[in-house]
């Protein structure tokens, strides 16, 4: 999946360590405020994302991740009940 969505590193929009540090402290209040932890192993960089895939395999829907964004959570719902649609009108 990770290929799909082009292999995206992490990436600073800044070099301004104060920014960096600020950025980084938001998300982590965002995530606390959430009630999100994580275990901070791993390749921590490597941005991802949501691929959507209707019945035959086919890419029908694809969100590439973007560091310190909402997921569009709308978005992905709406695309799955639209794949979902065409195939139970079938």
């Amino acid at each position: 999946m990770y290929t799909a969505l082009g292999l995206r590193k992490l990436s600073f929009k800044s070099w301004n360590p104060f920014k960096i540090f600020r950025d980084i402290r938001n998300i982590m209040k965002r995530l606390k405020g959430k009630n999100i932890s994580g275990n901070l192993t791993g390749e921590g960089i490597v941005q991802g994302g949501i691929i959507i895939f209707d019945k035959n395999g086919k890419a029908r829907y694809a969100y590439r991740e973007e560091t310190d964004l909402e997921v569009p959570v709308g978005d992905i719902i709406a695309a799955v009940r639209a794949v979902n649609a065409e195939y139970t009108q079938s």
